[in-house]
């Protein structure tokens, strides 16, 4: 036998063996990855739901605060107009004092008016 020979009869050996160990190998590496890859799987995904929880906790947080926001400006404009309710109709506006001058008769007017008498 020569050289060419055994180089084609350890080909056919090694691919024979190959046929038979390709799939051999995937069935051990599917049943020995399965749960690894699962695992990982899990985790990535309960990494997203945390992530998605802080987000909605966030989301939540804003609204909360945009409500007392909402809440302390409705409290501000209801004092504002009790405010203006009692400047406005509190007390009823008092007209000035009217003064009582009495017309008293100035003395040379008092005089014309003798003089014109007679």
């Amino acid at each position: 036998m020569g050289t060419n020979d055994t180089i084609i009869a350890m080909t056919a050996i090694v691919m024979g063996m190959l046929t038979l160990l390709i799939p051999i190998t995937g069935l051990t590496a599917r049943f020995a990855l399965k749960p690894l890859m699962e695992a990982l799987a899990k985790y990535r995904e309960l990494q997203g739901q945390d992530q998605a929880q802080q987000l909605l906790e966030r989301r939540m947080a804003l609204l909360e605060e945009q409500l007392h926001g909402m809440d302390r400006s409705l409290r501000d404009l209801a004092d504002e107009s009790d405010f203006r309710r009692q400047l406005e109709g509190g007390r009823a506006r008092q007209a000035l004092p009217v003064s009582r001058i009495v017309a008293e008769p100035q003395p040379a007017l008092a005089a014309e008016a003798l003089l014109a008498e007679r």
